[in-house]
């Protein structure tokens, strides 16, 4: 269990080097001999590192991954298009306002004082945090619109109902509305015989205009024969002749 532990903490931080400290010599749990501490931190280094990882730069970051992580810290201060990495690194550096003497620009890396990168992260994750609130507040707002336009055209749907309902109750022992309700009925077959008796008018008037078109067919059909035999007779005469 310890074991997974240490693990654990390995991966969540960005450790720079491991020492194993014994605490006491008697191997008893929950004593801390501290000059023997002090002593083993001495003699392993542990102390002069910690002195030059805080007077020097001991973590870097490539500027490429440096704009696509940090970008979202000073969005402004990038423009839309190609911009190249080291630019824009400075300039969400000074966008953020982070002191000159926690950072130095190499050539292909930017490099930090310790602990610099954790406080960035801080930065980071409130800002993620802010955008996902504002989201957040943007699609419940969005929902909540939609969920009170519905319920207004329910409730307006319900007050036309209820209109009608009250009108269909106050006219429905009113004598001239059962008198309507009669009636059209008989109105709506009156109409049908009205409309059927046009079509039957209509057929009859077709009728008779195809049987007089047939009538002057005939007629001109028995004219052309008579003129085709007397033509014929005309030229039997003039060739007896």
């Amino acid at each position: 269990e310890q074991l997974n532990k240490l693990m654990a903490n390995l991966k969540q931080t960005h450790p720079h080097f491991v020492r194993c400290i014994i605490p006491n010599e008697i191997k008893t749990g929950g004593v801390l001999d501290s000059h023997l501490v002090l002593h083993q931190l001495h003699c392993n280094g542990v102390l002069e590192g910690i002195r030059i990882c805080r007077k020097g730069f001991p973590n870097r970051m490539i500027y490429s991954e440096f704009k696509q992580r940090y970008s979202i810290l000073a969005p402004n201060a990038i423009p839309k298009g190609f911009v190249d990495a080291k630019k824009a690194t400075e300039s969400i550096l000074k966008e953020i306002q982070l002191s000159d003497e926690l950072y130095r620009c190499g050539i292909t890396k930017v490099f930090f004082k310790a602990g610099v990168l954790g406080q960035l992260e801080d930065m980071r994750d409130a800002a993620l945090s802010k955008i996902i609130a504002t989201l957040q507040g943007q699609i419940r707002g969005y929902i909540m619109r939609k969920e009170y336009k519905k319920m207004l055209e329910q409730r307006l749907a319900l007050s036309i109902l209820q209109r009608n309902v009250r009108k269909y109750l106050s006219l429905r022992n009113w004598p001239w509305w059962k008198l309507y309700t009669k009636v059209k009925p008989l109105l709506s077959i009156a109409r049908q015989e009205e409309d059927m008796k046009k079509l039957e008018d209509e057929y009859k008037a077709l009728k008779e205009a195809f049987d007089k078109e047939e009538k002057l067919r005939k007629d001109t059909e028995e004219n052309n024969a008579k003129l085709v035999k007397g033509t014929l007779e005309i030229k039997l005469d003039v060739w007896f002749f």
